[in-house]
């Protein structure tokens, strides 16, 4: 019956008719919202989207997930954490684990005045600051000295968002 039915359209001779309907009463509603993150990600660390309101982390201890996700002010999400690098530490890592397919983010640095000393704006799954690096790595960041620093995940681009998980190793 379908072919005859396709052949009857393509005739265009009476008989067969096919009606598509896209509205939105049409839609199935039982199904759950696509989105890369959940409410709890969404509110990790919240109120974070400023350096000044920057949530307190523990290296090693405080991973996520969390997420960058719409706002209603139209602005991006942004998230900063903080945390400190006590004496005699010799390595710092700083890392943000995703799905780059679900939404591309980028990771910054910054020491305690808000000036930026390193960023990872690649394109995988996940951007990794190391302090210090080898001489000719990006991102260039020096070694550390004791003290606190804040780190930020921020959209790639305008408008993306996805959930994450991040990292603090001191070495």
């Amino acid at each position: 019956m379908g072919r005859e039915c396709l052949l009857l359209l393509l005739s265009a001779l009476p008989g067969c008719s096919l009606i598509l309907d896209f509205s939105d009463s049409a839609a199935p509603h039982d199904a759950a919202i696509d989105a890369p993150y959940t409410k709890d990600q969404c509110d990790y660390g919240e109120p974070n989207d400023t350096f000044d309101s920057a949530s307190v982390i523990v290296p090693g201890t405080d991973t996520g997930p969390a997420a960058i996700c719409p706002t209603t002010s139209g602005e991006d999400d942004l998230d900063y954490f903080k945390f400190t690098v006590p004496a005699g530490t010799n390595t710092v890592i700083v890392q943000t684990m995703f799905t780059n397919a679900l939404g591309d983010l980028d990771l910054k640095l910054y020491d305690a005045t808000q000036t930026p000393l390193a960023q990872s704006r690649g394109f995988g799954d996940g951007e990794t600051i190391t302090c210090p690096n080898a001489t000719g790595t990006s991102p260039v960041c020096a070694k550390l000295v004791a003290g606190d620093y804040v780190f930020e995940v921020f959209p790639a681009t305008p408008g993306a968002t996805n959930s994450y998980t991040f990292a603090v190793t001191l070495q």
